[in-house]
């Protein structure tokens, strides 16, 4: 079936709710608002990595849920290097694969801004994440459709992604989120998949 040729990009290494936050701003202010994640286990060992934002008011980090399966704690990489600790998820859509967490006070991140509503197909989008381990690197393309199956949704599209992508955001020409990265379609020509952002902003709630 489909899913099963669907690569989960988790592993390199082997409240009131508001959609306030910046937009319409260049990849170098946006980064202000994403991270690199190492996830760790309960015996301290480096299970993978994946991205994730902050989002929000007050901000939570979202993240795709299979990033952060089996979390003990995680560590987040801002841009400029430095690093945070994060030990709590709040909640977790499975079937969607989103999940939330709570960020510590000084965190320091910049919420993005949810976009009201999805665009259509032939959209350019862009793709915020880190890809293999390499912080917060941009990626472009289009909005290709959407696809439904069962309860989930996924925005198809073809800016580039790669292990570690996972959580990642995915823009629209306004510099909104509309979506989560989550996975990829191996045999796929370059079909990569997100969940709607209003997916992680019911989350929220």
């Amino acid at each position: 079936c489909f899913f099963k040729r669907l690569v989960v990009l988790l592993l390199v290494f082997s409240m009131t709710v508001s959609v306030t936050g910046i937009a319409d701003a260049d990849p170098e202010t946006l980064v202000g608002g994403i991270v690199r994640l190492e996830v760790y286990g309960a015996n301290g060992e480096l299970l993978g990595t994946g991205s994730g934002f902050a989002m929000g008011e007050p901000a939570v980090l979202v993240t795709a849920a299979h990033v952060i399966v089996n979390m003990e704690y995680l560590t987040a990489w801002r841009d400029d290097g430095s690093l945070f600790r994060i030990d709590r998820a709040l909640d977790a859509d499975m079937e969607n694969d989103i999940a939330i967490c709570l960020l510590p006070e000084d965190a320091g991140l910049i919420p993005l801004k949810a976009a009201a509503k999805l665009p259509g197909r032939g959209t350019d989008v862009t793709v915020i994440s880190s890809q293999f381990g390499l912080t917060n690197l941009v990626t472009k393309g289009t909005l290709s459709g959407r696809w439904n199956s069962g309860n989930a949704e996924w925005l198809l599209f073809t800016a580039p992604v790669s292990g570690g992508s996972s959580g990642g955001p995915l823009f629209n020409d306004h510099s909104e989120v509309i979506g989560i990265v989550t996975g990829t379609y191996e045999k796929g020509q370059n079909m990569n998949l997100a969940a709607p952002v209003d997916r992680a902003l019911d989350l929220m709630k």
